[in-house]
């Protein structure tokens, strides 16, 4: 029994017990007064009687007596009358009968009052002449007695509700309301959500509860925040180049394995700055960091957000762009990079007048998947930087595609090759690489009009080999091709068009719950959680289907809550009214700190594949240590995707990691409009 119920029921049976003490009290006082006033108006009626009839008994006038005691006794709460006359013995008796009477005959039992006898000689001078003896009925003391019980039950009554109803305020305020917030606190600091300091109680014994419980959430949120803090700078200790804030080589070598199995076009731009070499060979280290912070700066602001950006060396600054929109007009890129070096030129300009050197502008454009292995394109950098310091514009480029490489210089004179060289890509290249992201929006439209959108699906583990759920993928059909989804979101969300294919999807997704029973993640864009329009439609939506509230997930990625907390916020709220759940996808993947995490109270997180990919690397292993610690403090489970193989699954398995995700976990299977297929 809780501690406020003990109160309440002792204070009550207390104050139950005081009251009922007092009202039998009053109810004994009140029967005893009864009785004695009974026996006072049987006194007064026999003495009354008796100085009416003395005349007439020295008269011997028995009529006369008859008629007083007729006149003062008929019709009264009397039960008998006797006048015994001691001259001749005569005697006269008057019996009367009960009144009828409201007082229910059980309490006339349980409630004794006897009746009262009274005897008195008449006499006249020093002669007797009679006794009169008198018996009352105790009618009139019950139903006085009874009346007064009701009022005094009515009372005692209403003084206990209104006892009660004291008591309780007044434990509400005192007792349950702290109580409740050190119980909400506790929850909240379990929950990691700390928030505001509990206010200091009315009641002094609970005042250095609470700031036992002040001290404790301010050390334990200082303590994550520490964590959160450790777990940025081991990433960025593990990841991030100190001086320009860009992805180290590290982790730029992971993208650049990422670049090259993706099969689909896209380009890798290398930008080399002498001039940070140079400083640095006249140990001029400071204004080199400088200069290289300045650069990594104006990367940063300049890219797009699909766009990858790292330092491959000290002078040497990539970026990676995985969807390449240009492939069929390199006059475009040549353009877009001179612009950039001129841009670069002008920092360096600003930062180092004094050691002006010559920046180098070169590209590497794939077509499809690539047959170069990592080693092969860091010499094909190599590469194509000395061809661009031998071009008189400083720039040169290099095509890949099924093996073939042709690389070209770019001189200002050198249109035709360049045409050319197009025309022969194109002759290789699916025809899909050619399509720009309007293309591809169009055909989106046209396949969710026509639900030419199917769904694909990769099943997370947890170490047990106990399925998870079911990550929704989509696939687009088109005139018999299907095309996976990394093919088009980029374009989709290029051009903020994704509300429409998420609505799609969702839907889709919903209906293949209502055939199966299983749990399915769905992966919602940035811009979608942008649309406040999208939201509202998701709010009526979930409303509709709330039997599948705890079996579809929903995947926000770590984007949507760094750069959009309120939407974001407002997307999860949404989602906590109808009782769903949703989790975190590429959890770590930016340099931000990791605190928004105590904020939102997410199902799980799914850990960036940069951490997941190579979980031996000793720096790596730390970063990736300190995210998991981080989400299960929070009670939060950790998944980690692009589980390829057996010791990477091992690795990941020893560090903590409770889910997994990947080829190695599962292959991912089709299902058309929700139907499974054979």
């Amino acid at each position: 029994m809780s501690l406020y119920r003990q109160l309440f029921l002792g204070l009550s049976l207390l104050f139950l017990l005081l009251l009922a003490g007092i009202a039998f009290s009053q109810f004994t006082t009140t029967r005893s007064y009864l009785v004695e006033q009974q026996t006072i108006e049987i006194n007064n009626a026999i003495h009354a009687v008796g100085l009416a009839i003395s005349p007439y008994l020295e008269q011997d006038d028995i009529v006369a007596i008859e008629s007083v005691i007729n006149a003062m006794f008929d019709g009264s709460l009397y039960q008998t009358v006797t006048l015994e006359l001691l001259e001749d013995n005569t005697v006269i008796e008057r019996a009367y009968p009960s009144q009828p009477s409201d007082v229910p005959h059980w309490f006339q039992q349980w409630v004794s009052i006897p009746t009262v006898t009274r005897q008195n000689t008449l006499t006249s001078g020093w002669l007797q002449y009679g006794k009169i003896t008198v018996t009352s009925y105790p009618t009139l003391a019950y139903s006085k007695l009874w009346q007064s019980s009701w009022q005094l039950l009515t009372t005692f009554i209403i003084g206990f509700v209104i006892g009660i109803l004291a008591l309780k305020l007044l434990l509400d305020h005192f007792v349950k309301k702290p109580l409740n917030q050190f119980q909400q606190k506790a929850n909240d600091i379990a929950e990691k959500h700390f928030g505001q300091p509990l206010p200091t109680p009315p009641a002094k014994e609970f005042i250095p509860l609470t700031h036992a419980f002040n001290q404790m959430s301010a050390k334990i949120e200082q303590h994550f925040n520490q964590q959160a803090q450790e777990a940025d700078l081991l990433r960025k200790r593990a990841y991030q180049d100190p001086e320009s804030g860009l992805n180290n080589r590290k982790r730029l070598l992971l993208h650049m394995e990422d670049w090259l199995e993706q099969d689909s076009s896209g380009a890798l731009v290398i930008i080399k700055l002498e001039a940070i070499s140079h400083l640095r060979r006249k140990k001029h280290f400071k204004k080199a960091a400088l200069l290289a912070e300045k650069v990594g700066q104006h990367l940063s602001s300049t890219a797009a957000a699909q766009q990858k950006l790292g330092r491959l060396s000290h002078s040497e600054f990539v970026i990676i762009q995985p969807e390449h929109s240009s492939v069929n007009n390199p006059e475009q890129d040549r353009s877009a990079i001179l612009n950039l070096m001129d841009q670069l030129g002008h920092i360096q300009a600003s930062n180092s007048p004094e050691s002006l050197q010559p920046i180098l502008g070169s590209i590497i454009i794939k077509h499809t998947q690539s047959s170069l292995s990592l080693s092969e394109l860091l010499a094909q950098c190599d590469n194509v930087l000395s061809k661009a310091q031998h071009s008189p514009q400083r720039f040169a480029a290099v095509h890949h595609q099924n093996g073939l490489q042709q690389a070209q210089a770019l001189p200002a004179e050198a249109g035709q090759h360049i045409t050319h060289h197009s025309s022969l890509q194109e002759m290789h290249q699916p025809e899909h690489l050619l399509w720009g992201k309007q293309q591809w929006f169009e055909l989106c439209q046209t396949a969710i009009k026509n639900d030419n959108i199917t769904l694909s699906f990769q099943t997370a583990r947890d170490s047990q080999h106990h399925p998870l759920h079911q990550e929704v993928f989509a696939v687009l059909k088109h005139h018999e091709q299907c095309y996976s989804a990394h093919l088009f979101i980029p374009a989709l969300n290029a051009l903020k068009q994704t509300e429409a294919l998420d609505r799609h999807m969702i839907q889709k997704a919903v209906h293949y719950l209502s055939l199966h029973q299983t749990f399915l993640a769905i992966n919602i864009a940035p811009t979608s959680i942008a649309d406040t329009g999208f939201i509202q439609w998701l709010d009526s939506f979930l409303a509709e289907h709330p039997v599948i509230s705890q079996q579809l997930i929903f995947e926000l990625p770590e984007i949507a809550f760094l750069e959009d907390g309120a939407q974001t916020r407002l997307f999860c709220l949404v989602l906590d009214k109808h009782h769903f759940t949703y989790g975190i996808d590429h959890f770590g993947h930016h340099f931000d700190s990791v605190g928004y995490l105590r904020q939102f109270s997410p199902l799980y997180v799914k850990i960036d594949t940069d951490f997941t990919r190579h979980p031996t690397d000793d720096a790596q292993q730390d970063a990736l240590r300190a995210l998991i610690q981080t989400a299960h403090h929070r009670n939060i489970k950790t998944i980690a995707t692009r589980v390829e193989h057996q010791p990477q699954y091992q690795a990941l398995k020893e560090l903590g990691i409770v889910g997994f995700q990947g080829h190695y976990i599962t292959v991912q299977k089709e299902a058309n409009h929700g139907r499974p297929t054979s």
